[in-house]
């Protein structure tokens, strides 16, 4: 089984009691109880998972040379506050976090000419907490592109605190995906998009990540060259309790893809995201929360 298929084959981890435990804390204001249990939660994942520790030994390797237990908590604790984060932004909690911005004057002027966008993020960092992090603070109207099926434990119970929340999601996989996507930006909002992992079916780009070979997904060029909008790097990185750095980058103003040479053209878009995603997150390693082989055999690419 090749990379793109294991990522959603893969089950879920945590039971639904313990996940609706802590988002109890959090609504009952015991948050800073919720955060002091997770470095005994954290503490059990990281001893059992055998499989994504030896991800996580990738990619420190590859990244910084070495490796440690140490690396490997700080990571698995840091995505584990990650999601106690995004329950305290869902209960109203945005204003409790101080963020530092670089780059969302672009987002701001998008906003004012009325110019939908592409966000196009990665497993680095809190994509969905600062998502939401943007909405507040800028008024902009985000919509999220995305395909549940490994996390479907914490999306129910993020959708059970804000149900309305559901609405500003779109499933890549549904008939009509393509046609909600062109509204959002033809109303001038902005389509958030994960660009390091693969959907069923979908056509791959091989690019160069960290001195390896990876396969990246091909949808978001072709959608934004079928838009004809702006394309942003996009990165919510945590520093600390409470506060985040977030990184508004422009990939292209416009992405021009040739016919007869599609892919290729394509390829280019993504090798420029992945240097971006790659610089991103060598400066902020314990953010990377790609929890598998990100460079596992990758075989034939899809047509």
């Amino acid at each position: 089984m090749t990379t793109k298929q294991n990522w959603i084959e893969k089950k879920e981890r945590g039971s639904s009691w313990t996940m609706r435990f802590m988002v109890w804390l959090c609504q009952a204001k015991y948050r800073w109880l919720a955060t002091g249990l997770l470095y005994p939660i954290v503490a059990y994942f990281m001893i059992t998972a055998g499989s994504g520790r030896k991800a996580s030994k990738r990619f420190f390797i590859n990244a910084r040379g070495s490796f440690t237990w140490r690396d490997h908590y700080q990571q698995l604790l840091c995505f584990a506050n990650s999601l106690l984060d995004r329950v305290s932004i869902l209960l109203g909690g945005g204003d409790d976090f101080d963020v530092y911005s670089v780059g969302r004057e672009g987002l701001l002027e998008a906003r004012e000419r009325k110019q939908g966008l592409i966000l196009l993020g990665a497993h680095l960092g809190n994509f969905e907490a600062c998502k939401l992090l943007v909405k507040d603070r800028a008024n902009l109207d985000v919509h999220i592109v995305a395909y549940f099926g490994g996390s479907q434990k914490v999306r129910k119970q993020l959708d059970a605190i804000d149900p309305d929340m559901v609405d500003n999601f779109i499933d890549p996989t549904s008939p009509d995906a393509v046609l909600k996507m062109r509204d959002v930006v033809d109303s001038g909002g902005i389509l958030a998009i994960l660009g390091d992992r693969i959907g069923l079916g979908e056509n791959t780009l091989q690019v160069e990540f960290m001195g390896e070979q990876v396969y990246l997904p091909a949808g978001p060029y072709f959608l934004a060259s079928i838009l004809k909008c702006p394309v942003y790097c996009f990165f919510g990185l945590r520093t600390g309790s409470w506060r985040y750095h977030t990184y508004n980058i422009k990939l292209a103003e416009k992405v021009v893809l040739n016919r007869k040479q599609r892919k290729e053209d394509a390829t280019v878009y993504a090798q420029a995201f992945a240097d971006i995603l790659a610089e991103k997150a060598r400066e902020y390693p314990h953010n990377w929360f790609n929890f598998f082989d990100f460079w596992e055999a990758t075989g034939e690419s899809n047509q």
